[in-house]
């Protein structure tokens, strides 16, 4: 895909949407910016795996990443890894 984008007067630029849903980009999204033969090279970091935690009372809780978590993707996960006779960390 070829954009044009503009900088404003504070550096900032706006990835067009097209480029953020492809990516899977949001809010808060975190790139490694590299300058490659007079080019700028922005790449996303991966975020950050979500953890579930034991509390003191054995209660399994998400660690705060800070990113998007799927919730029912990890409650199937759990439950299949019960299922198997082993719990999930």
């Amino acid at each position: 895909m070829n954009a044009a984008i503009t900088m404003d007067g504070a550096g900032r630029i706006v990835l067009p949407s097209a480029v953020r849903r492809k990516l899977n980009l949001s809010a808060g999204s975190r790139f490694r910016l590299d300058i490659v033969a007079e080019r700028i090279e922005l790449t996303p970091e991966a975020e950050p795996e979500a953890e579930l935690g034991l509390t003191a009372s054995r209660r399994r809780v998400l660690k705060p990443t800070g990113g998007a978590f799927d919730a029912a993707a990890a409650t199937r996960d759990e439950r299949a890894a019960r299922a198997r006779g082993r719990p999930k960390r």
